[in-house]
């Protein structure tokens, strides 16, 4: 009996062995995957290893991808002591991934200060909620890096400012790379498109910017103007572009909104050529609000394109040759 009794604590301790390794092993897994993803992505990929191992082989997905980066950052690195940027810089990023994680995205990457993140290539809640995801998310990271400017301005250091492109379409996930290092990404035009449309916050005076796709799957819950039919680097057709504004459910100025009707109806005349009510209606705009950046941008392009009419083929697109 003594000796059955051995056995059988001997069987517990070792079942029992097996279950905290595995445990331990798990945390390990969880902790690692959660400095790349959001917690709940991390439970889709422990719970259901077969379809994430089936993902990293490379598949076809829908996905949203957002780019965001900081302007003009040579020039702040340039005069910046490296112990202090590296110190602020770490600061930032970390704020902007929690808000990626908090909306459910998936942290591509950082390439040097600027940060790649998706939403849909793991996990995907369909194209509409995964675009609003996205789009709160880039609503969120303007927010915190207004926060953060406003922490480090007391304390006098030089703030940031930031520029977000939003795109959807398909991509290819996998675990892309060589045999020394590899990393789970996605490729193709869709994560190209969203990473020009990111670079067009340096050509026009708006932070967050979205391709036609993801203005579509945002309209009914967003608040949207036009921006600018765009000819990126290439691509051989122009995309229509447009600023992110707020949320309808959110802290979005209404009276602004109202006065915006203003502004779309002299887009509207700006790209039929009509530039003399283009100007009419845009400084009409401009009258309520006459630091509005957009509408400051075409008032001045309608005075010149009225003195100096475009050529018959204008189209109202703008074609860019650099990223």
């Amino acid at each position: 009996m003594p000796t059955l009794a051995v056995f059988l604590l001997g069987g517990l301790f070792s079942l029992g062995f097996d279950f905290a390794l595995e445990r331990m092993q798990r945390v390990r897994t969880r902790r690692t995957l959660e400095r790349y993803v959001s917690r709940n992505l991390v439970n889709e990929i422990l719970e259901n290893p077969a379809t994430y191992h089936e993902t990293v082989r490379g598949v076809r997905r829908e996905a949203i991808i957002l780019f965001s980066d900081i302007a003009d950052f040579t020039t702040i690195s340039e005069k910046t002591e490296p112990e202090s940027l590296v110190r602020q810089l770490n600061e930032y990023l970390s704020a902007m991934t929690a808000v990626v994680f908090e909306h459910e995205g998936t942290l591509d990457k950082f390439i040097g200060d600027a940060i790649m993140a998706v939403w849909g290539n793991v996990q995907s809640h369909g194209a509409v909620e995964d675009a609003r995801l996205a789009a709160r998310a880039a609503l969120a990271m303007r927010k915190s890096l207004g926060a953060l400017n406003e922490h480090w301005r007391a304390r006098g250091i030089e703030e940031f400012k930031s520029g977000i492109g939003l795109n959807q379409g398909e991509v290819i996930v996998g675990n892309i790379g060589s045999e020394q290092k590899m990393d789970f990404t996605v490729i193709g035009d869709a994560v190209n498109l969203a990473s020009r449309i990111e670079a067009l916050t340096r050509i026009y005076p708006a932070d967050i910017l979205v391709g036609p796709k993801v203005a579509d799957l945002l309209r009914d819950q967003f608040c949207l103007r036009s921006v600018g039919l765009a000819q990126v680097k290439g691509k051989m057709k122009p995309v229509e572009i447009f600023a992110l504004i707020g949320a309808r459910d959110g802290d979005v100025d209404s009276e602004f909104i109202r006065r915006l009707e203003l502004y779309e109806e002299g887009i509207q005349k700006f790209r039929v050529r009509d530039f003399g009510q283009a100007q009419v209606l845009l400084t009409r705009f401009l009258e309520f609000y006459p630091e509005d950046g957009l509408g400051k941008l075409y008032v001045s392009r309608t005075l010149e394109y009225a003195q100096f009419p475009p050529g018959e083929a204008w189209n109202a697109v703008e074609v860019f040759t650099k990223k």
